[in-house]
């Protein structure tokens, strides 16, 4: 069953935007043309210009520059300076690069972008390679599923990863596909590759542990739920709140209702655990951040019976929100307006402000004006922050204009990744009319 899925799953005709197995289309002649949205919907009193710019600059620069043209798939990074582009063996963020770029993706198809002298050939190349590369990095990690306890559970394999699995990959795979099958121009979807999502979801399920706690690493005895407690259940967590949106909104097919109705008493346990957790252990900014994203989410999926519980996520998310503008790049570094170490602090500043998103998002919606207030200014800061960032990337290097992280005190590369988390951070925040100022 299993060996069938590998290669069915990436027909994709419904799983993906129809990415062409053909060279890289010029600029001149631009292929599918249906993919720009363009159109002017922002109200006098919004400025979204300058932001809208801020995302299209580091779209350009995911889908320009760190595209290898042959093989479509992502560099890990660059060297502006000398128009160096390398990749190295990073799963994890490969994986999150694809999830990345489809974020962007989405952005500039179904978004009325205020950019100025935009040219949309440009727009098209860009979308193009964009949806190109994330086909081939999506199909080559789903090419070796392994079975977990001979069922219909699921992980990637440790062949193709050349390291041991863990939820992380597993998550950052669903967070990929859910994305792009919000980009499907389809409503087909194959039965295959629904038991792939499916399997997916109910493999990370499996690693819940009785504590409540997810254990990390596919296959290892023992205490296993410590070792990267920072990232991977969050980014677990996320991808489970994600495909079940998905499949509750508008896709019920998506997932076998026994794993859907899994999900959010799964959740609870989680809470307890992680929150518990955070308020009686040591733990860094990192693990703030996948918290928070991943409990917005089922934040948002309590009911209105469930106030309560409602107010207790929101405690603990609002919390970790203010531990993030306490924290040392945020609380220095935006103050300063520019980094020494900036590859470090802007990712730190970019992964923060996503969460701080949800922060503002979440604040306002439990009528803690006092908070919220606070979370846009200190978002208002990063995102000033971001655009120094970019500025240091000057029109003559030969690559890496729009993107984040080059500079400051021996930093000669750019690192996909430091974009990556940005771009979802700006798209957030111009949803809640939180905009980069004039």
């Amino acid at each position: 069953m299993i060996a069938v899925l590998f290669f069915s799953v990436f027909s994709l005709g419904s799983f993906l935007l129809s990415a062409s197995t053909e060279a890289f289309a010029p600029a001149t002649g631009p292929r599918r043309q249906s993919l720009i949205r363009l159109h002017n919907s922002a109200t006098p009193d919004d400025h979204p210009t300058h932001h809208d710019q801020l995302i299209w600059g580091m779209t350009r620069f995911f889908g320009n520059d760190m595209v290898d043209s042959d093989t479509k798939r992502f560099y890990y990074a660059c060297r502006p300076f000398d128009g160096e582009c390398n990749h190295f063996h990073f799963p994890i963020r490969d994986l999150a690069a694809a999830w990345d770029a489809s974020k962007a993706l989405e952005f500039t198809s179904n978004n009325s972008m205020q950019c100025q002298g935009i040219d949309k050939a440009d727009i098209l190349r860009i979308q193009q390679r964009l949806a190109d590369a994330i086909k081939c990095t999506l199909t080559f990690y789903s090419s070796s599923l392994r079975p977990i306890d001979l069922g219909m559970k699921i992980h990637l394999h440790e062949d193709i990863l050349m390291e041991a699995p863990n939820i992380g990959h597993s998550a950052l795979l669903l967070l990929g596909l859910c994305n792009n099958l919000r980009l499907s121009e389809s409503n087909e979807r194959e039965e295959d590759s629904l038991e792939i999502v499916d399997g997916l979801t109910q493999g990370i399920l499996s690693m819940q542990i009785k504590s409540g706690a997810f254990a990390i690493e596919f296959g290892k005895e023992g205490d296993n739920h410590i070792n990267g407690i920072e990232f991977f259940p969050g980014e677990a967590m996320l991808s489970l709140m994600t495909v079940r949106e998905l499949s509750t909104a508008n896709m019920p097919d998506l997932l076998e209702e026994f794993t859907r109705q899994a999900i959010l008493p799964a959740m609870a346990r989680a809470f307890d655990f992680y929150s518990n957790y955070y308020n009686t252990e040591d733990v860094d900014i990192n693990y703030n951040i996948w918290q928070v994203l991943a409990f917005a989410k089922y934040y948002d999926a309590l009911h209105d019976n469930q106030t309560t519980k409602r107010e207790k996520v929101a405690k603990y998310i609002l919390n970790m929100c203010q531990e993030i503008c306490q924290s040392r790049s945020w609380r220095h570094q935006l103050a300063r307006g520019q980094s020494f170490y900036i590859n470090l602090e802007t990712v730190e500043v970019a992964c923060g402000l996503d969460a701080l998103a949800e922060g503002i998002r979440i604040a306002r919606e439990e009528g803690d004006d006092d908070l919220a207030k606070l979370f846009r200014m200190n978002a208002v800061n990063a995102l000033y922050f971001m655009k120094w960032s970019q500025d240091q990337v000057s029109d003559s290097c030969i690559v890496g204009r729009g993107g984040l992280g080059y500079g400051g005190v021996q930093v000669f590369e750019q690192r996909l990744d430091v974009t990556g988390h940005a771009i979802s951070a700006l798209v957030k925040l111009r949803d809640l009319s939180v905009f980069l100022p004039p």
